[in-house]
């Protein structure tokens, strides 16, 4: 079973997509060559010991995050072989080796292997605690992975299971916004790792992570202390063990059943009526079933509270950095953030378009699309504008104020255009959303991202100019200019982005819902035969994204 399960996972991996394939033969071997780099630059035995510690760290962490990170649910899914007539334990237990067997546990190996090289140099007799503790430490990392990954889903069931995952994915998200302010110490404490190592403090601590023990291990054992080698060896059999042992149990296929929950009332009700709060209209009753759905759905409050989370996030790299500047401009990336967290929002829904389809007339799409904006608008706007408020005081940076609410202005309305348009022509399906079990079951959108970063700086080009002349003038009259031009571009581009959307969909909903109820190998068929850049970016982002076919009708 486990051979040819291992056979089925590589042929699924055979038909990845080229620019997948292609990234893991370049980062691979960067990541392989900066690990023993780092290790093998090291000043003395003291500082080789330190900076191993830390590599060693950095790839636990990675396989520890990677996977939620990058959508990686594991290539094989438990509950595609829920259905056959094998013994589930034992599946359990061959779904967790083939975990282990793959390209990314490969060029693991290969980089931790450089703890071998750090037992040579120190006698090489050493070099068989190397051999025993670097298998053992490449299993305790990959189920530890997929145990990390299965409770991030299992947290997705409660509210502050997600409020703990936007914390998790604000940081994340921000320091890859901005973690550039930073390049400069960094390089200088790398430098200093390499050439003197780590504080004492900071080694002791290092050293008490599971990650530390086949170094404490290996010299150990250089030095004679063969028992103690043998200790901590035991014990990093045991990390290894026990993830393995939930990892295989996680990995259990299973069923489950429906729990009723109760019901709660409208979101936009008043407390002392039940009059609603919102228009009583097509587009705003839309707008008023994504508040609850955004509200109420933990995939949407997890993207939400992560667009939120790394404004927080970014102003606290400003402190810590020591650039105050950047503070007012917290809230303008809580704006750009909504391009980013809607761009799959049909995806999101899964199935549920049927509804649209089955009593849809000719303003169906115009109202559907132009209340999802007014429900972003409503969700995003008045955060980003309370945060660009309180740290642009708390920084007293007053400068920055015709500024910050001009990009303010442009981000949010180019931001929601184009989340529709993509979540029209790029819809992706995922997880029917009362079948989601893990952190990013609801599509892949690798394709809508990068699109929704470029074009939505591309939009606000007026802006930015704006911004700029205001600040080649030394602020005054010139610098509240921003503020209109922000208001007209964001007017501007949400209304036109709208109109195309809505137009779209109008045109293909039909072949939308087909899209997201059969999947990739349907929706490549009946891709229409046109050639303009709405149909070459609709069948881009088909070939492009991870399939994850919804499950029931």
């Amino acid at each position: 079973m486990v051979g040819d399960l291992i056979r089925l996972k590589f042929t699924i991996l055979g038909h990845s997509t080229q620019g997948l394939r292609i990234t893991r033969w370049v980062v691979a071997p960067l990541a392989v060559l900066a690990t023993w780099a780092a290790v093998l630059a090291a000043g003395s035995d003291g500082a080789r010991h330190d900076v191993l510690l830390v590599v060693l760290a950095l790839w636990g962490t990675g396989w520890a995050l990677g996977p939620v990170l990058t959508s990686g649910a594991g290539v094989l899914r438990p509950e595609w072989f829920a259905h056959l007539p094998l013994n589930r334990r034992w599946l359990g237990v061959a779904l967790m080796i083939t975990v282990c067997v793959g390209v990314g546990p490969a060029v693991t190996l290969l980089s931790l292997a450089v703890l071998g090289a750090h037992a040579y140099l120190l006698s090489p007799p050493s070099l068989a605690v190397a051999a025993v503790a670097l298998p053992l430490l490449l299993v305790a990392v990959v189920a530890t992975s997929r145990v990390v990954y299965a409770l991030l889903g299992a947290a997705m069931g409660s509210r502050l299971g997600v409020a703990m995952s936007g914390i998790q994915y604000g940081a994340l998200i921000a320091g890859l916004m901005v973690g550039w302010v930073a390049l400069s110490a960094v390089g200088e404490g790398i430098a200093g790792l390499v050439r003197d190592g780590l504080p004492d403090t900071a080694a002791r601590v290092l050293e008490a992570l599971p990650t530390s023990w086949p170094v404490l291990a290996v010299e150990a054992g250089a030095e004679g202390r063969w028992g103690t080698a043998a200790g901590l060896l035991l014990a990093l059999a045991a990390a290894a063990a026990i993830p393995s042992a939930l990892c295989a149990l996680l990995l259990t296929p299973r069923t489950r059943n429906a729990t009723p929950h109760r019901r709660r009332p409208p979101l936009g009700t008043g407390v002392l009526t039940t009059r609603p709060l919102l228009p009583d209209t097509p587009a705003w009753s839309v707008a008023g079933k994504e508040l609850r759905q955004w509200w109420r759905d933990p995939w949407r409050s997890l993207e939400l509270q992560c667009g939120v989370w790394t404004g927080v996030f970014i102003a606290l790299i400003g402190i810590v950095a020591g650039i105050p500047q950047m503070l007012p401009f917290a809230g303008v990336s809580v704006a750009f953030m909504a391009a980013l967290v809607a761009c799959n929002l049909y995806g999101q829904d899964g199935t549920a378009l049927w509804q649209t389809v089955v009593g849809a007339d000719e303003n169906t799409a115009r109202h559907d699309i132009r209340g999802r904006q007014f429900a972003l608008l409503l969700l995003c706007g008045p955060a980003a504008l309370l945060m660009t408020a309180v740290f642009t005081v708390l920084s007293g940076q007053h400068w920055a104020w015709p500024y910050a609410l001009g990009l303010l202005a442009a981000l949010l309305g180019a931001g929601t255009g184009v989340a529709v348009l993509l979540s029209v022509i790029a819809a992706t399906p995922g997880v029917d959303p009362k079948y989601r079990i893990g952190p990013n079951d609801a599509g892949d959108v690798s394709y809508q991202v990068w699109i929704a970063m470029y074009g939505t700086g591309l939009l606000i080009i007026p802006t930015f100019a704006a911004l700029v002349t205001g600040l080649a003038a030394g602020g005054g009259a010139l610098a509240w200019l921003t503020v209109p031009v922000g208001l007209a571009n964001g007017a501007g581009a949400a209304w036109f982005l709208g109109r195309l959307a809505h137009r779209r969909l109008a045109a293909r909903l039909p072949e939308t819902f087909v899209r997201l109820r059969h999947g990739k190998a349907t929706a490549l068929q009946q891709l229409p035969p046109g050639s303009d850049w709405l149909d070459r970016m609709e069948r881009a982002a088909t070939r492009t994204n991870t399939e994850r076919k919804p499950v029931g009708s």
